[in-house]
């Protein structure tokens, strides 16, 4: 596949952006062979919060190497395709997702959302994910083809308390949520289709796509990394998240 997109952004929603070197991924990989040494059984039978606090590490580890500038380096015409500006923000650290092989309890991977459900202005974002290693068909990130159009005030939802998420946990640090929304109506969810994402590739979609992960029903962990971008004619100081907790730093920062 070539760096353009397969299925453009006014049809489903998402582009598959092709990297310009392999370097990047490799060295990810890298990184999280250091952090993940043994097989898969072996993290699938770690409490949940013993193996979030190794993914937090992990994460840390990848944040302080500057993978979303790397990323962002790479696909930066794809981005400026879909965004149709050659400015924007970006998120100062990115979420990794490990998704452990048969584990089907809460909290183990993110729900059907929308970003505009967690974040003020977030409905103006792109988000930007990458998957590593163990992303196949069957566990990949799923979406609903053209569903960033569906008006807000169409999609009712439920707050649920998350029974293994507190406020400012080690689960809250790597992206889950404490307070997750469950969609109740207004979403078609007959009509998923998995984000089959090549390797060595990134999607980009914009932030108000519902998306969620499925379950992970293979052999190995699933690794994909994830951040948000935000086109700097959407930036507003009053209403764009400006902390972040999992890096204490500003939330956004121009590329």
């Amino acid at each position: 596949m070539s760096g353009g997109s397969e299925m453009t952004l006014e049809y489903s929603g998402v582009s598959y952006a092709e990297h310009a070197s392999k370097n990047t991924c490799d060295e990810i990989w890298e990184t999280l062979q250091a952090y993940f040494p043994h097989s898969a059984k072996h993290y699938s039978s770690m409490d949940v919060d013993e193996y979030r606090s190794l993914v937090g590490l992990a994460q840390d580890a990848l944040c302080n190497r500057g993978f979303v500038r790397k990323i962002v380096r790479e696909i930066y015409p794809q981005i400026v395709q879909a965004l149709q500006e050659s400015r924007f923000f970006i998120q100062t650290n990115l979420y990794l997702r490990a998704t452990r092989p048969h584990v089907f309890q809460d909290g183990e991977a993110i729900g059907w959302h929308r970003e505009s459900f967690y974040g003020s202005n977030m409905e103006h974002s792109f988000n930007i994910w990458t998957p590593i290693a163990g992303v196949v068909t069957e566990n990949t990130l799923r979406f609903v083809p053209e569903s960033q159009n569906i008006p807000e005030d169409q999609i009712s939802t439920e707050r649920l308390n998350d029974k293994v998420t507190l406020k400012y946990s080690i689960g809250h640090k790597i992206g889950f949520q404490y307070a997750p929304k469950r969609i109740v109506s207004g979403v078609d969810f007959s009509r998923t289709e998995p984000m089959n994402v090549p390797r060595y590739h990134s999607s980009i979609f914009p932030g108000n796509l519902i998306h969620g992960a499925a379950h992970n029903k293979s052999e190995q962990i699933r690794f994909s990394l994830d951040f948000r971008i935000l086109p700097i004619s959407a930036f507003n100081n009053f209403s764009s998240k400006n902390f972040h907790f999992a890096s204490g730093k500003p939330y956004f920062e121009e590329y």
